[in-house]
């Protein structure tokens, strides 16, 4: 709980929700934003949705828990984002900022100078990273993407904030928890911010269903029980198997891409992950398990781009 809970022009005081809009500096971009203010003393958590728009399963949960949760059962509060790039939701054309055609996930911290994208990512560094002390970022996997549910947590901001992120990863009902070094993105600019943080990824291809939507749910209010913050009880979830190490495949070559092995499966050393191939079915290149690990994530079209991103896969000890 605080006195008051403020961003930007949005304020609620000790006990109090409130939704309204948020206006980013220098644009016509705003986004929906709910601030609830716990009736007891504690930290305030920042869940994001919706930093790619076509991730469908956070926004739904994140509007669904905007609704649902009270300041009786908090101590601290919550910022909710459903539609951080709200603007991408309503154009539904991709997962950009349709007006520079940006991705919003490569631009943290942001530039006050820049263009809309960039000037969206400032703000949230600026404005909400700033009030607030951890984060989950709940993405899926994209519209040719098919994922094993997953968090990532960063490595990059001291072994404190790494401890932190890793105990609310383990309170997730996820199947595996990912060690990472990246520093863009938003949670990742988050945790450089100082706020122990968790990117949650579970869905994927477009689609949404009530029972992802369920599990995001469930496995925020799980964080916030972690952290203290949530007060009612959670269903209790199979601890996550951590991963240390993984390697991120990519396109060698424009052509169809032919998978062999599907997100969860766990593959031994030596074995072929899949292959590209040309219009006349002839293989381009091949991608072979470098360690004994699970698919964690792939792409899921037939058409695959030189350099796009094709496997992720984790090593299992």
């Amino acid at each position: 709980m605080k006195k008051v809970l403020k961003i930007g022009g949005l304020s609620a005081a000790a006990g109090e929700k409130v939704h309204g809009f948020y206006q980013v500096e220098g644009t016509d971009l705003t986004m929906p934003v709910t601030l609830i203010n716990g009736t007891g003393e504690g930290k305030v958590l920042l869940l994001t949705a919706g930093v790619h728009p076509d991730e469908y399963p956070g926004i739904a949960a994140a509007i669904q828990l905007s609704e649902q949760l009270k300041p009786e059962q908090l101590d601290g509060g919550m910022v909710i984002v459903p539609m951080t790039n709200y603007s991408g939701f309503l154009a539904k054309k991709g997962s950009s900022v349709p007006a520079d055609g940006k991705n919003l996930n490569r631009l943290f911290p942001g530039d006050p100078n820049g263009t809309e994208g960039d000037r969206l990512a400032y703000a949230i560094t600026r404005d909400f990273h700033s009030a607030c002390d951890y984060n989950i970022d709940l993405h899926s996997g994209g519209v040719d993407e098919q994922m094993k549910p997953l968090i990532f947590f960063s490595v990059m901001g001291g072994p404190k904030i790494e401890e932190e992120s890793r105990q609310m990863a383990l309170s997730c009902g996820v199947s595996y928890i990912v060690r990472s070094t990246a520093t863009n993105g938003e949670y990742s600019s988050a945790v450089l911010q100082g706020l122990p943080s968790l990117l949650l990824e579970r869905g994927g291809n477009g689609y949404w269903c009530r029972e992802e939507t369920d599990a995001d749910k469930r496995d925020v209010l799980a964080v916030l029980k972690t952290l203290g913050i949530f007060r009612g009880e959670v269903a209790p979830a199979p601890k996550p198997v951590e991963i240390a190490v993984a390697k991120y495949y990519e396109a060698g070559d424009t052509g169809c891409w032919y998978p062999c092995f599907r997100p969860g499966d766990k593959v031994k050393k030596g074995e072929l992950l899949g292959e590209i191939r040309d219009h006349r079915d002839r293989v381009l290149s091949s991608y072979y398990a470098e360690f004994d690990g699970v698919v964690l994530y792939q792409t899921s079209s037939l058409s695959i781009l030189k350099n796009k991103a094709l496997v992720a896969f984790g090593k299992l000890d």
